[in-house]
């Protein structure tokens, strides 16, 4: 493991660890962890491009990295729940990110030349920033820290970081060059973090199954509990409606004040119900960030195209 590939692992590891001890205390992560770990990644790319100076573009790809990044963070929106409010300074900063975006394929274009294999590598900086929002716009990631975190750690990782003899789940040489660009490493901590989240259907129920509760579908997710006083950290998959009659919500809105439903639900005589529990996801994805340093993309062991 080279001396860049460390420092990025030792600072995932813990940068992980502490959210997922935060997850799993009060189901958030705050967002200066978040900055802080974006920072980090920005500052390790530019110390090895100082140290190693190579194709300019390389640092337009990591300046609209960083507009885009921090953007999230700082400043009001341009599309707020009223509509459009256009905003000079802001609509002027993601032009600066564009056209950042843009120079390093335009350059190599002019002068006839193609771009190196680590310079389309570090695209996925800026474009997984917005890929990542867009994920969670339409509802492929839940959560706005899970959805931080991953375009953190695109930062932090914008390669595939030099680990040798690992991951032990390699790419052949056929499709290498081509799955680092297209499947940057946060995509395969991402599906790897998934992948060990299936355990959490079939601990729900094996959960059901000793306590005699197996009723399906609801025993993969979640569980029965007394609802006076409801636990913590859970959606109520049971309610009454307007009509008094009683239904199984599978998947429930995740927001709001739940109380109104558990006075109906008392007042109908019920006093425990099927809930689903906050899973905090910041524990597979250290798990998913571990594996993809030393086993790689578990996906691979099952499609004929990885290895």
């Amino acid at each position: 493991m080279d001396a860049f590939a460390a420092v990025r692992f030792a600072v995932g590891t813990g940068f992980l660890l502490v959210a997922g001890v935060s997850d799993v205390r009060t189901r958030r992560v705050p967002d200066p962890l978040w900055i802080a770990l974006g920072s980090i990644g920005l500052l390790l790319l530019a110390i090895q491009l100082v140290a190693n100076p190579g194709d300019p573009g390389a640092w337009a790809l990591l300046g609209s990295a960083a507009v885009l990044f921090y953007a999230i963070f700082f400043g009001a929106p341009l599309f707020e729940h009223d509509g459009f409010h256009p905003r000079p300074i802001r609509m002027l900063l993601f032009i600066i990110a564009a056209a950042l975006f843009v120079y390093p394929a335009a350059t190599h274009s002019s002068a006839g030349s193609p771009m190196p294999q680590g310079l389309l590598e570090l695209y996925s900086m800026p474009a997984m920033v917005l890929v990542y929002q867009w994920f969670y716009r339409v509802r492929i990631l839940h959560g706005g820290a899970d959805t931080k975190a991953l375009i953190a750690l695109g930062l932090l990782l914008p390669t595939y970081p030099e680990v040798s003899p690992f991951p032990l789940i390699g790419l052949s040489s056929r499709v290498e060059s081509f799955w680092r660009i297209a499947f940057p490493f946060s995509l395969v901590v991402w599906v790897d973090a998934a992948v060990l989240f299936l355990a959490v259907p079939v601990g729900f129920l094996v959960r059901n199954l000793l306590a005699g509760d197996l009723a399906l579908p609801q025993a993969f997710l979640g569980y029965r509990a007394r609802i006076d006083p409801l636990p913590r950290h859970v959606w109520l998959m049971e309610k009454i409606t307007e009509r008094g009659d009683h239904v199984l919500v599978l998947f429930p809105k995740r927001d709001g004040d739940p109380s109104p439903e558990v006075a109906r639900l008392r007042a109908a005589g019920i006093d425990r119900a099927w809930v689903t529990p906050q899973v905090p996801f910041m524990v597979p994805l250290l798990g998913g960030f571990l594996l993809a340093f030393f086993v790689g993309n578990v996906l691979l062991g099952v499609l004929p195209f990885g290895g």
